[in-house]
């Protein structure tokens, strides 16, 4: 009996000799403190995207709005549906409305059109003046989008490049002047020559 209470302090003591050594674990580098390059970038520039109406006096504290006016629409709700020629039944589709224009002063400056194309492919954007939209209220209570206007008319119309007038949404006036400086040369297609047929050889005499 004597003999297995040593055996087992023995083991135990291996045991617990040995349990350090297992746990042991590299200390871990020193964190890196050097600081970071100072950014030499230009500060943001920061203005009021939308100026308060002329005559009133812009708020410095905001003042949640829980109240609509009759006119008032949701541009999320329009943008995407078809604009049509017409308020009759016979009405043709003339495109999407794709896009909004607005002002530093809130209003609507111009609805961006696209015309043309089949489910999207070959799509051009036309840009007319807001003031030519109007809303038709159906009897089902859908809203129609109209321009009076011939769908051949606005594909006729010259494309309106939101690329290269809109930085991130924002009007670019220089973009496009930037863009056709380094535009690189127009390549030149060579000419067709005229190639003649080589006279046929004649079959061999039999």
């Amino acid at each position: 009996m004597r003999t297995t209470i040593l055996i087992t302090t023995a083991c135990l003591a291996l045991m617990s000799g040995s349990a350090p050594a297992q746990t042991t674990t590299t200390p871990a580098a020193p964190a890196d403190t050097t600081a970071s390059p100072a950014d030499n970038s230009a500060p943001a520039v920061t203005k009021e995207l939308f100026k308060a109406p002329a005559g009133t006096q812009a708020l410095t504290e905001v003042q949640p709005i829980s109240s609509v006016t009759e006119g008032q629409v949701l541009a999320s709700e329009f943008i995407g549906k078809s604009v049509y020629s017409g308020d009759g039944d016979d009405a043709q589709s003339i495109g999407e409305l794709n896009d909004l224009i607005i002002t530093p002063e809130g209003m609507v400056h111009a609805a961006v059109i696209g015309v043309g194309g089949f489910l999207g492919v070959g799509e051009k954007d036309v840009a007319i003046p807001a003031s030519h939209l109007k809303l038709s209220v159906r009897s089902d209570k859908s809203n129609w989008i109209v321009v009076n206007t011939a769908k051949e008319d606005l594909q006729s119309a010259p494309a309106f490049e939101v690329s290269e007038k809109f930085t991130e949404g924002v009007a670019d006036p220089n973009k496009a002047n930037e863009a056709k400086t380094d535009a690189a040369p127009a390549e030149t297609i060579p000419a067709v020559q005229d190639n003649k047929m080589a006279p046929a050889t004649p079959a061999p005499a039999n």
